[in-house]
């Protein structure tokens, strides 16, 4: 019997490659107005403090935060961090919670879920603030039972923790369980090497995974699984 619907977040109930692209290129402007340094120089010292952020902290949530990311950038161009890190921070997510928006369907397909009766988890890598932060601008803050972060885990997807998180919190067996998302390996196995069914958003149909390509045609899926 299913009993609840596990969503992945980012790039699966909205768009997050574009968003990402024009937040980066924003905090860039940002930056080399107030230092004075060329996006060449800039990108260099971001990508070189993403780089050491996740080689330092590896398969983690924190692994993903930016405020460490804009804190390296400055140290790597001699700069002191405090306080200005912040303020790249801020331009870069105020960007993003500015203009994310639901893709469409998902409101709806969360709407059913609730309306059958089905509890709703979100079981996403990255940080649990910026996270609930999205929750809350997307607007289902009151359709959400349970949040599961890979901060909150010790571990990024496909680790088998954060799966146990979410099922822990909403108190359902794999079994009783679908897992939505749009990677193959976080979203699809590793649900999968649990028992938990898996739907693969906007995947490719190689006839062994059940995919959906669109958020409606997750709601089809949904409608067969009693």
């Amino acid at each position: 019997m299913l009993r609840a619907v596990i969503f992945d977040l980012d790039d699966t109930l909205y768009e997050y490659e574009e968003l990402n692209r024009i937040a980066t290129a924003k905090l860039c402007a940002f930056t080399c107005e107030r230092l004075r340094v060329s996006e060449q120089r800039f990108y260099a010292a971001y990508d070189w403090g993403r780089r050491e952020t996740k080689r330092t902290l590896g398969n983690t949530g924190a692994s993903h935060n930016r405020l460490l990311y804009c804190q390296k950038t400055l140290e790597y161009l001699g700069q002191r961090p405090v306080g200005l890190a912040l303020e790249m921070y801020e331009t870069y997510w105020g960007y993003m919670l500015e203009h994310m928006n639901l893709r469409p369907g998902a409101g709806e397909l969360l709407g059913y879920c609730s309306k059958r009766g089905l509890k709703i988890g979100i079981c996403t890598d990255l940080t649990a603030h910026i996270q609930h932060r999205k929750l809350k601008r997307l607007g289902l803050s009151e359709l959400v039972s349970a949040l599961a972060t890979s901060e909150e885990a010790g571990i990024e997807k496909p680790g088998e923790a954060i799966y146990l998180l979410m099922l822990g919190k909403l108190h359902v067996q794999p079994e009783e369980a679908v897992f939505v998302g749009d990677s193959l390996e976080k979203d699809v196995l590793g649900p999968e090497r649990l028992g938990i069914r898996a739907v693969w958003f906007q995947g490719k149909n190689d006839g062994v995974h059940t995919t959906a390509t669109t958020l409606p045609d997750v709601r089809r899926v949904l409608d067969e699984i009693h």
